[in-house]
């Protein structure tokens, strides 16, 4: 099982004494339309489960060339930070977010959903995958929190792994109302376990 803890830019040694592990989730990955254009993939170093899925039509972004260096799939990789991405307007019909928010502060969402508004098409769709998280009061000494994670992939493969980050209170609320300030309307939204799914739409104008 790897787990992706991406707490600066670059991996520290995990004291798992400080770590809160959620109980083991399991993510069914249904393929999705996305008619040969490109799909943004934010945060898709590491284990790369977009580009597993959608191969060469991903372009692959991550903040941390390493974990880019490690993924193994067919997706066009490139080094960027999604607070300022060096794309035109209206570039991609798809975004994906698979388990990326949860290392993304509060304070940057503006920054990261504007971005997504300017470089999706008019009617693009973002698609979210993340963990619902709830610190219990006395896990004193805990400052990261882990979660493991079986994808499901739609030809029946599956992809052991897990992601972590500082620990903190999120849910799929903690992310959607700012997206929809910039133009994201949800079109279908579902819980499984821990983890959530939310697809969204982009209105322009």
């Amino acid at each position: 099982m790897m787990l992706s803890l991406e707490m600066s830019d670059h991996h520290d040694e995990i004291d798992w004494d400080t770590v809160y592990v959620l109980p083991s989730q399991e993510v069914n990955l249904s393929d999705f339309p996305s008619d040969e254009e490109w799909i943004l993939d934010i945060g898709g170093g590491g284990e790369g489960i977009i580009g597993r899925l959608k191969g060469k039509q991903v372009i692959a972004i991550d903040r941390v060339g390493d974990e880019l260096q490690g993924t193994k799939n067919e997706s066009l990789k490139l080094v960027m930070d999604a607070r300022e991405l060096n794309f035109l307007e209206n570039s991609f019909g798809t975004a994906t977010l698979f388990f990326t928010l949860m290392y993304v502060p509060f304070e940057d969402l503006s920054m990261i959903f504007s971005e997504l508004s300017r470089v999706l098409k008019p009617g693009g769709e973002l698609l979210i995958w993340d963990v619902n998280v709830k610190v219990p009061p006395d896990i004193a000494g805990k400052n990261l929190f882990m979660v493991p994670l079986v994808v499901n992939f739609p030809d029946g493969s599956t992809s052991e792994t897990g992601y972590g980050a500082k620990i903190r209170d999120q849910d799929a609320d903690s992310f959607l109302p700012t997206a929809q300030e910039f133009g994201f309307e949800i079109v279908d939204q579902e819980s499984r376990g821990l983890t959530f799914f939310v697809r969204m739409a982009l209105r322009k104008g």
